[in-house]
């Protein structure tokens, strides 16, 4: 087992860029300056001079596009949010149905990542059919979504009440009542930025979520202000600990989705080892926090149910190393038993078995 680097890099943050090892210089330069070094010179070096040349090329051209895609991205985000503001909801889930067929049809990348997650998670209990279906289904819950996420403020708090259903705050006030803040523990599920408006904007916690950064500068400051708004603050991953610690010791609630694929701890999701983050179970075991499940599931009618399940506390064992796998595992364990319940409802997007465990990544290449 290796041992889990400093906090500081991990906090659910980019945790798995800790333990990944960059390529020599040359390799991500290009072809051209190989060729050099393997040929020694002799009459290749301006071959490799071209090579790299046109690498740098194409890297510009790649980053053209890039910044060219991220304000693509932005504008559309801006029109519908426009649109989001101004239309009753019911014609926007209609919107939202056909955007997500849409998408459906046209990222093949994210259908191919979905299909093979699908795969992996249910094996041959799943038809190739009935995993093409889901998968359609992921995409219009998320395209729904995402609609309703940038009405934004045009959700009053009474709308919300008619939209969400709570049960279980009584978990949540225990929590509270300990004194030292609450980590809420979610996932790339439902919808659970509907979840952090209702209990800011209808229960009146005091909510700080950790969030990334979007690659599109003017992107991160739209979402980050219609998180605002709904009155909930945003924490950066780049900034997370230190700020994470201080809202803990205000007795505030944190919430975190440790659901997507890092590089601290390896431990079982779905049946096979899925690198997970280890921040959650880190900042319980320093903070003394209690770690507090939550998921907020869309309805046949488009409405929430928003489930607080039972907290638990991390006891410091006097194994650090064996109190963040036993935690993270635990974790991994109740989202999945909720993404079971509902499985289209959660983000079969994300490539989250990417990075392998260092054991099986050396097996397979002494294998070759």
């Amino acid at each position: 087992m290796i041992n889990p680097p400093p906090l500081e890099m991990r906090l659910g943050l980019s945790s798995s860029q800790a333990f990944r090892t960059p390529l020599p210089l040359p390799f991500r330069l290009g072809r051209g300056i190989i060729i050099a070094r393997m040929d020694g010179g002799n009459g290749r070096q301006a071959k490799a001079g071209k090579d790299v040349r046109l690498a740098s090329t194409a890297r510009g051209q790649a980053g053209l596009l890039k910044r060219l895609s991220g304000f693509a991205g932005r504008i559309a985000l801006l029109g519908l949010h426009h649109l989001a503001k101004r239309v009753p909801l019911p014609v926007l889930y209609r919107v939202g149905e056909q955007l997500g067929k849409m998408a459906y049809r046209l990222s093949r990348r994210y259908r191919t990542v979905a299909e093979r997650n699908l795969q992996m998670a249910y094996g041959d209990s799943l038809t190739g059919e009935q995993r093409r279906q889901m998968v359609q289904q992921v995409f219009i819950h998320f395209a729904k979504s995402l609609m309703e996420f940038l009405v934004g403020d045009g959700l009053s708090p009474d709308d919300l009440r008619r939209l969400v259903t709570l049960v279980g705050e009584e978990h949540l006030q225990w929590c509270l009542q300990q004194g030292k803040g609450t980590l809420i523990i979610t996932a790339h599920y439902g919808n659970w930025e509907m979840a952090a408006r209702f209990l800011t904007q209808c229960r009146g916690y005091i909510l700080n979520v950790v969030a990334r950064d979007a690659d599109d500068t003017a992107t991160t400051v739209l979402v980050n202000r219609i998180r605002e708004q709904g009155g909930y603050h945003v924490i950066p991953r780049g900034q997370a600990v230190r700020a994470v610690l201080q809202a803990l010791k205000r007795n505030e609630l944190v919430a975190l989705l440790p659901d997507q694929n890092a590089g601290d701890v390896f431990v079982p999701f779905f049946g096979r080892l899925a690198g997970t983050v280890a921040g959650p179970a880190l900042l319980a075991l320093r903070s003394g926090a209690p770690l507090l499940p939550v998921f907020c599931t869309r309805q046949p009618d488009n409405t929430y149910l928003f489930e607080i399940l039972p907290p638990f506390m991390v006891q410091p064992s006097g194994n650090k190393e064996r109190d963040v796998t036993e935690t993270m595992a635990r974790l991994n364990a109740i989202i999945e038993q909720q993404i079971r319940k509902h499985p289209s409802q959660w983000l079969w997007l994300h490539n989250r078995w990417k990075t392998r465990p260092p054991e099986e990544v050396y097996a397979t290449s002494t294998a070759d």
